[in-house]
């Protein structure tokens, strides 16, 4: 069992036991093959980010900002009903709340290891894991911070946007807990700065367009898969690699056709919605805007602000419009 655990973003912690037991389960494991960004990395192996690696880092921002050790538990745990390819199941079912994951959440849980692992250490799985919104630092309503949130954007943002360490170190840094509010930052600056950098993550990445092409070509595979009853649902709650190999195996022409297409997406254009298009998809609308501590009181960074309230409806106009894509060889 592992006794310390290290991350580029958090540092080396000590493990408690019942933490150290369960990162050893095979659901927790899983996450090793399961990515944040679904299929992209098939088209960019720069977008390596796992379910393993975000849940393990809100784990130690949890403990770094001093959460319980039940909310640390929450937190390792939060993404663990995650199916292969993430939300990509989300663009199948036509889940437009991109919330798959969390509705089966229970029925996962309850027929996994975690129970008997958090029995053995005294905690009520349930209790623990069916309501994250009781966990203040772990999870909070947008546009407020919460581990969840930050996580994802400092682990991407230094990844993928090479924002370098020193900065996101002086965020983390920056970052108080309200008892009310959760995680709040103590400078107008670094809530400007973490508004700027969200944008790059939610409307540079996830609207990125190898981003958007991987996501639909790999939907129309799986809906076809399932459409013949080549895949059922619960094949989903496997790994990224399992999935693509059970694909594969099938060896469908038209599957098989589409696979191929991963290996040579052609090239395209990003359009407006008034002009012919081959490809549309639209994410969950989200924004931040970090609260401030000023003196005895919370604000927010937009309304201390000009610049940062400019970004939040930037982002909020891209984010409502989605995208368009045209493939190149099209004949308009």
């Amino acid at each position: 069992m592992k006794e310390t655990v290290s991350d580029v973003l958090y540092g080396e912690y000590k493990l408690e036991p019942v933490l150290s037991d369960l990162l050893a389960t095979p659901e927790v494991q899983r996450l090793k093959d399961v990515h944040m960004a679904g299929p992209a990395y098939l088209l960019n192996p720069v977008w390596d980010e796992t379910r393993y690696e975000h849940s393990l880092g809100v784990m130690l921002l949890i403990k770094k900002l001093g959460g319980s050790l039940a909310e640390q538990i929450a937190g390792l745990l939060h993404d663990v009903s995650h199916t292969a390819f993430s939300h990509l199941i989300d663009l199948v079912t036509a889940n437009l709340q991109e919330s798959y994951h969390e509705d089966v959440k229970q029925d996962f849980l309850s027929q996994s290891t975690l129970p008997q692992v958090l029995d053995k250490h005294g905690y009520d799985w349930r209790e623990l894991l069916l309501d994250d919104s009781r966990w203040g630092i772990l999870e909070q309503e947008a546009p407020l911070l919460c581990a969840d949130r930050i996580d994802y954007t400092l682990r991407e943002i230094h990844r993928y946007f090479h924002v370098p360490l020193p900065e996101v170190h002086r965020f983390i840094a920056d970052l108080a807990v309200d008892a009310e509010k959760g995680i709040v930052v103590s400078s107008v600056e670094q809530g400007e700065w973490f508004i700027r950098n969200y944008h790059h993550v939610v409307i540079d990445f996830f609207y990125d367009p190898l981003n958007i092409i991987s996501h639909d070509i790999m939907a129309a595979v799986l809906t076809q898969a399932l459409a013949k009853d080549m895949l059922t649902l619960a094949d989903f709650m496997t790994t990224d690699t399992n999935l693509l190999q059970r694909l594969a195996a099938t060896a469908d022409p038209e599957i098989s056709r589409q696979l191929a297409r991963l290996s040579n997406v052609g090239t395209y254009d990003i359009v407006s919605q008034e002009e012919a298009y081959d490809i549309f998809q639209q994410k969950k609308l989200r924004h931040v805007d970090p609260l401030v501590r000023r003196s005895s009181r919370l604000v927010k960074t937009s309304d201390i602000s000009p610049s940062a309230a400019l970004a939040i409806q930037e982002t909020l106009r891209r984010g409502s419009a989605g995208i368009y894509l045209r493939t190149a060889d099209r004949t308009v």
